[in-house]
């Protein structure tokens, strides 16, 4: 058997009787230094580790062909980025029990008085900052380590123009304890360095709101030509809008710049699919970049944020994005590509109403080395109803282009 048995934050006066009773019924212990410190008259052997965890997993492998019972000690709980799927996964044949431990979020969250049965819950040690959401709808506590410190975390958030509220607590019981409120701001500045602290990220406050966010009302895919306000812009119609944005595979963290805005119908339904996200609409026609603020006021969006200007020369002040919609180019497609700040992996979506810009999306992802290049053709026709008949109204042809920047 395998007891994986978590000690909470990792001093004496937090370890309880439970746990105390199932270290005592063990034949062996196997945890970090700290951990072991813990239990100073433990009777049976005790298996010091690190962080490699092939050495971990050769150990326990030795103590179970001896028959003998182990208890593996865990920082926090083991059900929450710790050992628990990992040895799951190592060891599917064994019996494991879990005895679960004060995790430092529950502490950090009491330490701020806060309820979190509501807050999302999250760890960068060893992830990539882009899973935290840049648009905070509710409380999100954030275990931290590695590279990514607070103040990485708090640079990351900067760069995107958020400055969230921030709770942060380091060596959470220990007589070295640090809290301290500040925001993303103030913290990238500091000069003091936290180490595996713990974060909470507050979401904006309730005054600072639109009277009621269209990214917390559930809405269909495909908003209607006509709910959009319009002028002498052209605007993409809804039935290209869904496959382009199919092409794009939004999630709800995505980062998304969109060149050649127009109205902002893509941009808004952009919008509100990366609902954790944010969106960079570029646009250099002035009556252009009005439309698009009267329709991020009349959907209530707020994660979009309009780039006044012409592409490429615009795209240098915009930060890292997972998607890069282009539908407006004056033949500079390549020139787009090349200077769009897309992540590796990332999807490029291009849309083109002539054979010539066809050509040119296609010369510009193939020299660019984008991989997983797909093109499609597709001609909407609407049925109007007169009087007892209906008539075909076709739309132009539009060609849909897309693929995956290579690293």
């Amino acid at each position: 058997m395998i007891q994986i048995v978590g000690i909470g934050p990792g001093t004496r006066a937090w370890v309880p009787q439970a746990v105390e009773a199932m270290v005592a019924q063990s034949d062996v212990l196997v945890g970090g230094i700290r951990a072991l410190e813990l239990f100073p008259d433990f009777q049976g052997e005790s298996y010091r580790v690190t962080g490699n965890l092939a050495e971990t997993r050769q150990t326990l492998q030795k103590v179970l062909q001896q028959g003998k019972k182990a208890s593996v000690l865990v920082s926090g709980d083991p059900g929450f980025y710790s050992l628990l799927p990992w040895l799951k996964r190592e060891f599917p044949q064994e019996e494991i029990q879990v005895l679960p431990g004060l995790s430092s979020i529950q502490l950090a969250f009491a330490r701020a008085g806060i309820p979190w049965q509501d807050a999302e819950l999250l760890s960068v040690h060893g992830r990539p900052l882009n899973c935290l959401p840049l648009h905070l709808s509710r409380p999100v506590g954030v275990l931290t380590g590695g590279e990514n410190s607070p103040r990485k975390i708090a640079e990351y958030y900067h760069t995107y123009g958020c400055n969230p509220r921030i709770s942060l607590g380091n060596a959470l019981t220990y007589a070295e304890e640090r809290w301290l409120n500040t925001d993303a701001d103030q913290l990238m500045n500091s000069e003091e360095d936290f180490a595996n602290a713990v974060m909470i990220l507050y979401p904006e406050e309730a005054e600072h709101k639109p009277e009621q966010s269209v990214l917390s009302l559930p809405r269909s895919f495909g908003i209607k030509d006509e709910e959009f306000i319009r002028g002498d812009v052209p605007m993409t119609k809804t039935e290209i809008r869904v496959q382009v944005l199919a092409k794009a595979g939004i999630i709800p963290a995505s980062r998304v710049l969109d060149v050649g805005a127009g109205t902002g119908s893509i941009s808004i339904e952009a919008a509100l699919l990366a609902h954790r996200g944010c969106v960079y609409a570029v646009e250099e026609n002035p009556e252009a970049q009005e439309l698009i603020l009267k329709n991020q006021e009349k959907f209530r969006v707020s994660n979009l944020r309009l780039i006044r200007g012409s592409a490429p020369l615009a795209l240098q002040e915009i930060p890292p994005v997972d998607v890069c919609i282009i539908g407006g180019s004056h033949g500079q497609i390549r020139e787009i590509l090349h200077q769009a700040p897309l992540v590796p992996g990332g999807r490029a979506v291009v849309t083109a109403v002539t054979l010539e810009t066809l050509a040119h999306g296609m010369e510009a992802l193939k020299s660019l080395q984008y991989e997983d290049v797909d093109v499609v053709s597709i001609q909407a026709v609407r049925w109007k109803g007169i009087k007892d008949i209906h008539l075909a109204q076709a739309q132009n042809p539009v060609f849909i282009l897309s693929g995956r920047k290579g690293s």
